[in-house]
């Protein structure tokens, strides 16, 4: 199943893969090539980590998110959102280059799919996914460390089911937890009309905004500012940002999905278990191999 992360600079779009069971993560640009880290007893390169670099809007800052239809995906429009002061983004800078509105400089290409839906969905017409956001007010982004509430080495997306599931075809999979950067924890069902990239994309079936979160030992306690349809929330206060506490714990049992190709030699694949309110999800950690596409 694939998250569609795409990255629109002068027309093209580079793409950042994060698939499941089969994911491609995305290597930290800081990561040196020779440092290595175990998973499940094998020793595998930092660089094949699903490592994301994290932005912080110092200010409130505008981007322009791409739409495309569902239908027809060269049917495309753009529009501007604000993202408000403290917004939390993953992303990279891109190099300086001619940008859509004929200036050179640089801009910060926005993981989408990162961020909650609300956010974007302002400019959203029925028919359309938001795709490509990008912000051209870099100046305004402070680079700072991965939030206390997102997953080790996870974008953020958590599939339904255990180590079992973890191979099985990508339309069995029928919802999703995601954990937004900006601090947001949604729950998304299937959509069964869309293709395996936009399953995922739609409304959420529930969704609350993460107030504070305390680390006990595997355990992330994500307080909530209201109960969620759908997953095990414990109510904690009386009224307030805090009322309800979400678990997601790591299981610390990384699920080995490697494989030889041929081309690429060995493939080094990992999927790390979660339990979120007491049910099992899985999220991709780690992809990557010793020779190059």
């Amino acid at each position: 199943m694939k998250k569609q992360v795409i990255y629109w600079v002068l027309g093209l779009a580079l793409a950042c893969l994060g698939v499941s069971g089969t994911t491609t993560a995305r290597a930290a640009t800081t990561a040196s090539t020779d440092a290595t880290v175990k998973i499940g007893g094998v020793t595998v390169k930092r660089e094949f980590l699903n490592i994301n670099t994290y932005y912080r809007a110092q200010s409130a800052v505008k981007a322009e998110v791409t739409y495309y239809k569902v239908a027809k995906a060269d049917s495309q429009y753009t529009k501007t959102i604000t993202l408000p002061k403290g917004t939390v983004v993953a992303g990279d800078f891109i190099p300086k280059h001619h940008l859509a509105n004929g200036v050179w400089g640089l801009e910060l290409a926005v993981e989408n799919g990162q961020l909650n839906y609300n956010l974007t969905k302002s400019g959203l017409k029925k028919g359309y996914l938001a795709s490509g956001i990008v912000s051209y007010a870099t100046t305004s982004f402070k680079k700072v460390k991965a939030p206390a509430y997102m997953p080790t080495y996870s974008s953020g997306d958590l599939y339904l089911g255990g180590a079992k599931a973890t191979k099985q075809r990508d339309d069995q999979v029928k919802q999703i937890v995601r954990i937004t950067t900006n601090g947001y924890v949604e729950l998304i069902h299937r959509n069964t009309k869309a293709t395996s990239d936009d399953a995922f994309a739609g409304k959420p079936l529930s969704q609350a905004k993460i107030s504070k979160t305390q680390v006990k030992g595997a355990t992330r306690y994500l307080y909530l500012n209201a109960k969620m349809t759908g997953l095990k929330t414990i109510k904690v206060g009386k009224k307030g940002a805090y009322q309800y506490r979400l678990a997601v714990k790591n299981l610390h049992q990384p699920v080995n999905l490697s494989y030889y190709d041929d081309d690429r030699g060995e493939v080094y694949n990992f999927d790390s278990l979660y339990a979120i309110g007491g049910v099992t999800y899985y999220t991709p950690i780690c992809f990557g191999s010793d020779i190059e596409d």
